[in-house]
């Protein structure tokens, strides 16, 4: 049973980031914010199932490339993308290291960044819109 605080989603990433750089859990303890004990450190290393290298790295591997308006998900999406994972959970299913980051990194998004989402979907209406009309326009040229 945990005693402490609840670990936030900005430790758990710093834990990650840190530990998969090779920092040891001494290291660790001591950046992060409102100390954490090494014992703590040590423990929640071992409940996100971290490996030296690994989650980082292939972060780093999968964000190359530029993100085009197609890609971005939804909020519905990213919604129903939690739902499953949460139904799959209560029904005694399992994610890997992976794929929790991958919805740490969804919720992070839907909790913190609706007015951008909001912003962004504007945009791409407004894009749309503009396009719609610069076809217009053309057509009406080629006619006149």
């Amino acid at each position: 049973m945990a005693r402490g605080r609840p670990w936030t989603d900005e430790e758990n990433q710093l834990i990650a980031k840190l530990y998969s750089g090779g920092a040891s859990v001494e290291e660790i303890a001591g950046k992060l914010p409102q100390g954490r004990t090494v014992g703590a450190v040590t423990k929640q290393v071992t409940r996100l199932n971290l490996q030296r290298g690994s989650i980082v790295q292939t972060m780093r591997k999968s964000i190359v490339r530029t993100i085009e308006a197609a890609d971005v998900m939804s909020r519905e999406e990213a919604l129903k993308a939690l739902a499953a994972v949460v139904k799959r959970l209560m029904e005694g299913g399992e994610i890997d290291v992976v794929e929790l980051a991958y919805l740490r990194t969804i919720n992070a998004v839907i909790r913190n960044y609706f007015a951008v989402f909001d912003s962004f979907e504007k945009y791409a209406e407004l894009e749309a819109r503009m396009k719609r009309m610069e076809s217009i326009v053309e057509q009406i040229r080629g006619k006149g």
